[in-house]
């Protein structure tokens, strides 16, 4: 079973930069912070939640799969993106300041985002390439399909969170993308990630 992540759905008044043990904020980052909330991007974390349209595209069409087999080709036709590229081909009204603010995003914030997603992008070929062996046992893609899926809900809830600046509310929060999922799907489905556990983030 998933290890339960606590992510507060709150933020503390304090600046991120009084918080204990942050690090001041630089001369740059002082300087971007003012036009951040105007752009739709967190002040504290200096991220923003367009990003996660990358993944809950192919999330969506992949719980379409069980129903629609031929939606595996347009999951097939994804690939991971970074940050910037996914600002530059946006129509994000603000994006050179998106690409900007994520480059000076403040600690812990930038690791535990960037670990994370680089946990989602692998989650997420894995699944594909998984899935489209099983083709011919509709049952089996379709449980196998739900463990994965569980996972990258639960993937995208903690990215969130480090997005609108939770990560520093609990200190568990720095072990965060090595105990997120332990377990392989692709071998394992009988440990899928529950509803409860993903609520659990959030506690």
């Amino acid at each position: 079973m998933m290890n339960a992540l606590k992510i507060s759905d709150s933020a503390p008044d304090a600046d991120m930069a009084s918080a204990p043990h942050a690090r001041p904020l630089t001369a740059r980052q002082a300087a971007l912070k003012p036009r951040l909330t105007a752009a739709n991007i967190n002040e504290k974390s200096f991220l923003a939640t367009d990003y996660l349209n990358h993944f809950n595209e192919v999330v969506m069409l992949l719980e379409m799969v069980p129903d629609m087999l031929d939606m595996l080709e347009d999951c097939a036709d994804w690939t991971p993106k970074t940050y910037q590229k996914h600002f530059a081909d946006s129509g994000f009204a603000d994006k050179a300041l998106a690409i900007e603010a994520y480059e000076n995003a403040p600690e812990p914030s930038r690791t535990l985002f960037d670990d994370l997603t680089q946990r989602l992008n692998t989650l997420i070929l894995d699944a594909v390439a998984d899935i489209t062996a099983l083709v011919d046992d509709r049952e089996a893609l379709s449980y196998r399909l739900e463990a994965y899926l569980s996972d990258m809900r639960a993937l995208l809830s903690a990215l969130n969170g480090v997005i609108h600046g939770n990560t520093h509310m609990d200190e568990d929060l720095n072990h965060m993308s090595s105990t997120i999922s332990e377990k392989d799907p692709s071998t394992d489905t009988t440990e899928a990630a529950s509803q409860a556990d993903i609520d659990a983030l959030f506690d």
